[in-house]
């Protein structure tokens, strides 16, 4: 069975549940809010994958992690993405110190299997929630919000399960990054 995978790094319950709220209080009504368990930015979407390459991808996250230090992140404003048309999703857009430019350069260089036609530049978001259908217009594209840091200290692999009430996620592999003093451990979750 293929799995939908993804890389990403998740910030503090508190500060997902924050950012949330602070999408709601925005008052679009037809904004349907994340559930602050799924708020993460996404370093790598892989797509699906056999459930035989887990392992080798997993592998490929750790090695890729290998000598990257936890990052200090911040968030000071909210946008709705895409930047032009319509917007379909309102995030919260997050800093991006050359160490999350690096870590996401080696995670594709790793996992990307094909180049597509045209590379988006990597763009460091937290997906907050989304319009139904095609989007909305919107007079406004960014709010600003009180200025949130948060540290990332570990990227985790992640399968990604489309269900009617939405997606679901479960964590395959986790790798932490280094800390000031240079300890790393990385760790594989399954229950398969």
């Amino acid at each position: 069975m293929p799995f939908r995978l993804f890389i990403a790094a998740y910030p503090p319950p508190e500060v997902a549940a924050a950012l949330v709220d602070a999408a709601c209080g925005l008052g679009l009504s037809s904004l349907k809010p994340s559930s602050p368990e799924q708020v993460h930015i996404t370093l790598l979407f892989i797509g699906d994958t056999d459930e035989r390459q887990l392992d080798e991808a997993a592998e490929s996250m750790h090695r890729a992690a290998s000598g990257v230090r936890a990052m200090s992140l911040s968030v000071d404003r909210l946008i709705a993405l895409p930047e032009r048309g319509d917007a379909r999703l309102i995030a919260a857009d997050a800093s991006a110190p050359p160490v999350l430019i690096e870590l996401q350069k080696r995670l594709a260089q790793r996992l990307v299997r094909t180049r597509p036609k045209r590379e988006r530049e990597f763009r460091p978001h937290l997906t907050l929630g989304r319009f139904p259908g095609s989007g909305v217009r919107l007079r406004e594209r960014a709010w600003p919000v009180a200025k949130l840091i948060f540290e990332v200290a570990d990227i985790r692999l992640m399968a990604s399960v489309l269900k009617a009430a939405g997606a679901e996620h479960r964590e395959v592999a986790r790798s932490k990054l280094e800390s000031p003093s240079g300890d790393r451990d990385r760790s594989v979750v399954s229950d398969n």
